[in-house]
């Protein structure tokens, strides 16, 4: 009956140390997502206030947002 409970404990112990280490990575890729996009917003703003015409102002926010994009998908 002890075999049953120690093995039953052991099994839970491993599957919280398999899951808080998913959470772990997923944590770690949120804050890698999360710098970029603060990344991105910085440089459109930038671009915002700057000088260049609209028209290289909207082609160089696209490129941002299509790099942001990208970055999602891997």
């Amino acid at each position: 009956m002890n075999t049953h409970l120690l093995l039953s404990k052991l099994l839970a112990a491993i599957l919280s140390l398999l899951d808080s280490a998913n959470l772990r990575n997923r944590v770690y890729e949120q804050s890698a997502r999360i710098e970029q996009l603060e990344l991105a917003i910085e440089d459109i703003e930038r671009i915002s206030a700057s000088r260049v015409d609209s028209s290289e102002r909207h082609k160089l926010i696209k490129g941002i947002c299509d790099n942001t994009k990208r970055y999602d998908t891997q």
